[in-house]
C-alpha cells in the first residue's frame, strides 16, 4: 500500500493505492474519509492518477457526506464506568457534583461539575483537554524538531482544533501547525508521527516520493504509529 496525491482546482486530495489481482481500477471511500484505490500491479500509475483525476468531484460529494453525518452525530454521553483515553490508557470515568474540576488517580478520571447536562459536561471535558494538550504538545515539539531543524525547517507555532477528519494540518505560510485536540487520546509516540509527519511539510508540501523519504528516514516506524492511531483510542467524545 502506498500514498498518493492529486490536484482538483487547487484542492489536493489524498488516496491509498493497493496493488492486488483485480481486472479494473477499484475507488472507494471508506466510513473513515479516506479513498481507497486498487488494481492490478501491470496497470501503469499514469493511468490509475487520471481515473483518480476523473473520479474528483464525485470523492469530494462523497467526504462532504461524510463529514456532515459526522457533525450530525449526537454527543456521547458521560457516565459513571465510561472509558475514556488519555496518552493512550484507558481511564474509568467518575462523575460527582462539586466545583469544576478534573483528576486522574490511578486508573480513573475524576469529574466533578455543578452541571448535569451532557453537553455541559462535554465542554468542560473537552476544555480541560486543551489545558492538557498545550503542555504535552510543546513537550512533544521539543522532543522531534530537533530532527527537522538540520533540514532548514523552523519551529512552528501550535494550534489546536478540535478536529473531525484531520489529525494535523499546517499552513506553511504563517508557519503554523493545526493538531487535532483527539490526539490527546493517543500514546504518545503516535503524536510524535503526526508532528514530524506536519514538520516535514515545510520541506515537503504534497505527499511525493520526497516527502515520504525524509519522514522513513526521520522515523522508519511511522506506519506503525500511523495504524495504531488510526486503529485505537477511540471514546466517542
Amino acid at each position: 500500500m502506498s500514498t498518493h496525491t492529486v490536484q482538483y482546482n487547487g484542492l489536493e486530495l489524498e488516496f491509498e493505492l493497493i496493488r492486488k489481482d483485480v481486472k479494473f481500477v477499484n475507488l472507494r471511500v471508506n466510513k473513515h474519509g479516506e479513498v481507497v484505490v486498487s488494481a492490478s500491479k501491470k496497470v501503469p500509475f499514469s493511468v490509475i492518477e487520471e481515473f483518480v483525476e476523473s473520479k474528483t468531484p464525485w470523492i469530494i460529494t462523497h467526504l462532504a457526506e461524510i463529514e456532515k453525518l459526522r457533525q450530525n452525530l449526537p454527543p456521547s454521553g458521560f457516565y459513571d464506568g465510561k472509558t475514556l483515553y488519555f496518552l493512550g490508557r484507558p481511564y474509568c470515568l467518575v462523575t460527582s457534583r462539586g466545583p469544576s474540576e478534573i483528576q486522574i488517580q490511578g486508573d480513573k478520571i475524576y469529574m466533578f461539575s455543578k452541571s448535569t447536562t451532557q453537553n455541559a459536561l462535554r465542554d468542560e471535558y473537552l476544555l480541560w483537554l486543551k489545558n492538557q494538550a498545550k503542555i504535552k504538545f510543546e513537550e512533544i515539539m521539543n522532543q522531534i524538531y530537533p530532527l527537522v531543524a538540520p533540514y532548514g525547517i523552523l519551529r512552528p507555532t501550535i494550534q489546536i482544533r478540535n478536529m473531525k477528519t484531520l489529525w494535523g494540518s499546517c499552513t506553511t505560510g504563517g508557519n503554523t501547525i493545526r493538531l487535532n485536540l483527539q490526539l490527546m487520546k493517543a500514546s504518545e509516540d503516535c503524536i510524535e508521527q503526526v508532528v514530524l509527519h506536519e514538520l516535514v511539510h515545510f520541506r515537503y508540501k504534497n505527499h511525493g516520493q520526497g516527502f515520504y523519504t525524509l519522514l522513513s528516514l526521520l522515523m522508519p516506524d511511522w506506519k506503525v504509529r500511523k495504524s495504531k492511531l488510526e486503529s485505537k483510542f477511540k471514546d466517542g467524545v
